[in-house]
């Protein structure tokens, strides 16, 4: 099974028993509030679940489960999904983590994690990141990650903005 490490972190594929850690996270509004979907239900954590499991299959990525190596928690997800952005399969990071976790760098770690295997590994010569701009959190973390702002796009009915990291040549 795949697995990353960081010096805090553990990366793993996603398991269906997860949901029941998963779901208190994905139904907080804090953690959702820019979330196109807003608030999930279990049943809908679990079929995000399957979601993620056949990405593994079908891509040999997707969004992983992220857990806190201290405790052995999961704390969230974080990873690179293909989304169809203005009609072109585009390579996109996402994370959501729960908050108590929020502003200890757990999220840039994380996707440093996930960008760097994203180019060394699965060989995207850029991996993009889509976000509202009231989510002034998400897009540190993107800037963090080198991100540059790239353009505006409507995405699920909402006017967003892309950020761009291409691979260093």
């Amino acid at each position: 099974m795949f697995c990353l490490e960081t010096q805090r972190l553990i990366l793993r594929e996603f398991q269906e028993k997860d949901v029941h850690q998963l779901a208190p996270i994905l139904a907080n509004p804090k953690v959702m509030e820019f979330s196109p979907t807003g608030i999930l239900s279990a049943s809908q954590t679990q079929a995000k679940i399957v979601s993620f499991m056949i990405s593994y299959k079908a891509f040999g990525f997707g969004k992983w489960a992220v857990i806190l190596k201290e405790s052995n928690q999961l704390i969230g997800y974080c990873g690179i999904a293909i989304e169809q952005i203005e009609n072109v399969n585009e390579p996109e990071i996402g994370y959501r983590l729960n908050p108590e976790f929020w502003g200890k760098g757990l999220a840039s770690e994380a996707a440093l994690a996930t960008i760097k295997y994203g180019f060394e590994q699965l060989k995207f010569p850029y991996i993009l990141g889509i976000v509202e701009r009231a989510n002034t959190a998400s897009i540190r973390v993107l800037g963090k990650l080198g991100m540059k702002h790239e353009r505006r796009t409507i995405f699920h009915g909402v006017e967003m903005d892309i950020y761009r990291l291409n691979i260093a040549t």
